[in-house]
């Protein structure tokens, strides 16, 4: 069973990209050191988690009350866009905003990829992914005890029929997070019952925080659907589950 978020899956590839192994499975035949220097972070690693934990105070414009940030963008195989023409500029915001706002025209790298999971990329351009969810209510309609996920553990959560929850945001393969009473449990919609009756909300937004491909190296927020409107953009084709790089 899979619990993890593309955030966590960013910090791991991290680790990976800068060359940490696993003693356990290390066949060179060398014993691993143990001294300080050799277990410190590497600077790339540093780099990429204050990315992931620093966006706390992201300021966004328009949105109305209800609207929740979150720090990644969801599902198995998240969304990602390549460039796949030179000269192409893309609509950007100054701020992530809702309504439409003084525009920064950015241009964007050719061959370069916009995926949480190229690291690479992410360290370069110091970017940053997030989504606006609208968090909508769902209704149980018969009594159901649920395996669930709280922090690093596993519970049974019982709900009555009429119990209302609160769909917060989707993970990957079935799994969301859902609230209930103050709690954020992680659970399985396949486990739900089949009577069990949902709220239309509207769609993520995902932003991501680029570096523009100019001159005064310009920061400009951009929406994902956005930027597939522009020619020369397309949706990034992934070649095996965390893997993304620029285009070759």
């Amino acid at each position: 069973m899979i619990r993890l978020t593309a955030t966590a899956l960013a910090a791991s590839l991290v680790l990976t990209a800068c060359g940490g192994s696993d003693p356990e499975t290390d066949t060179s035949g060398e014993t691993p050191t143990t001294d300080i220097e050799s277990s410190a972070p590497a600077e790339d690693e540093i780099q990429v988690e204050e990315l992931l934990t620093d966006a706390g105070d992201i300021p966004t414009i328009g949105y109305p009350e209800g609207w929740e940030m979150q720090l990644y963008w969801s599902g198995e195989y998240p969304n990602g866009f390549a460039v796949t023409q030179e000269g192409v500029t893309v609509l950007g915001h100054e701020t992530i905003t809702y309504e439409e706002h003084p525009p920064i025209y950015c241009g964007l790298p050719h061959k370069a990829t916009y995926s949480p999971w190229n690291v690479e990329r992410m360290i370069s351009d110091e970017l940053v992914f997030v989504a606006m969810t609208y968090p909508t209510t769902f209704t149980i309609r018969e009594d159901a005890s649920l395996e669930v996920f709280v922090g690093d553990g596993a519970e049974q959560l019982e709900l009555k029929a009429g119990d209302q929850l609160t769909y917060k945001s989707y993970i990957a393969e079935g799994f969301f997070i859902a609230e209930k009473d103050g709690i954020a449990y992680e659970m399985n919609e396949a486990e739900l019952p089949a009577s069990t009756e949902f709220e239309q909300g509207p769609e993520d937004q995902e932003w991501v925080h680029v570096t523009c491909d100019d001159a005064d190296k310009t920061r400009a927020w951009v929406l994902y659907e956005q930027a597939l409107q522009a020619p020369g953009v397309e949706p990034y084709e992934y070649t095996g589950f965390g893997e993304a790089a620029d285009l070759p």
